[in-house]
């Protein structure tokens, strides 16, 4: 593996975290992802067994029914009970965060919906002592959803009183399609000047580096495999031309089909970082 890079997957744990940590020495990561839960609910389910996880680095994705913006209590008091029990478990396995998508507004408004994403933040920090972060991702910008753009993170960290408790998850597919051209090295400099004018670059703890079906700002979240989309080869080579980019772990969430996705993925990385 090419030391200069960090790289890892998002993997299944439905046949246990042994075999998922056996996969992650297969395909020879650095690091790697699983849901936290069943990613379609935030019912209680039954957690897999506690083992000692033999990476330093690796993250929880929460589900994606969480929602910390949402104005209904129900689907509220549900999201932070679920990401407060995942963050603990997280910890106790020895996590180094758990991705968050921000949530969604839901026609409530966008400075409601991020007063609600602060209030729950608070709430499950003042409740809980861990050394896992809470690690919110920006996203595609769809409908009411928040967190595509840079002021949205602004807001969240500079209203919360320990900021020190949570990251940035950057997506490339997400920042793609939200409107930042991120295919040439000058729309780079452009779009990480925009966002690292506004929020530190030390918040960032790592990227999900997926290609986009969807065209630049058309809101479409739709993961597509390195260089087949429409942020292509080129600019992933561009991308990872960027320290910022290249120092941070770089963990796929590209398609699973067909069968070797995965390391068709990890090597075009490391065949588009060889020239730096």
């Amino acid at each position: 593996m090419d030391v200069s890079l960090c790289l890892g997957a998002h993997l299944f744990i439905s046949k246990g975290l042994l075999k998922t940590i056996e996969e992650a020495h297969r395909l020879e990561l650095c690091t790697f992802q699983f849901f936290s839960r069943n990613p379609r609910s935030l019912k209680d389910s039954k957690r897999p067994e506690k083992i000692k996880i033999p990476f330093d680095i690796f993250f929880l994705h929460s589900p994606y029914l969480l929602n910390l913006a949402s104005p209904e209590e129900d689907i509220y008091n549900s999201s932070k009970r679920a990401l407060l029990e995942d963050l603990i478990w997280g910890d106790s396995i020895g996590a180094t965060g758990i991705v968050v998508h921000p949530g969604s507004h839901k026609g409530a408004g966008r400075e409601r919906g991020l007063l609600r994403i602060i209030y729950a933040l608070e709430e499950i920090i003042n409740k809980s002592s861990t050394r896992c972060k809470i690690i919110l991702e920006n996203t595609s910008g769809s409908g009411t959803e928040l967190g595509a753009e840079p002021e949205d993170f602004e807001f969240i960290i500079d209203n919360l009183k320990d900021g020190s408790r949570v990251g940035i998850c950057i997506d490339t597919c997400h920042l793609f399609s939200a409107g930042f051209d991120i295919r040439t090295r000058g729309s780079i400099e452009t779009t990480f000047n925009r966002w690292f004018s506004i929020i530190e670059p030390s918040y960032v703890i790592l990227f999900h580096t997926n290609d986009s079906k969807g065209s630049l700002g058309s809101h479409l979240d739709r993961h597509m495999h390195i260089g087949e989309g429409e942020i292509g080869e080129e600019g992933f080579k561009n991308l990872l031309s960027f320290s910022l980019f290249r120092d941070k772990p770089l963990i796929i969430e590209t398609p699973k089909e067909p069968p070797g996705s995965d390391e068709r993925n990890l090597k075009k990385l490391k065949e588009l970082s060889s020239d730096f």
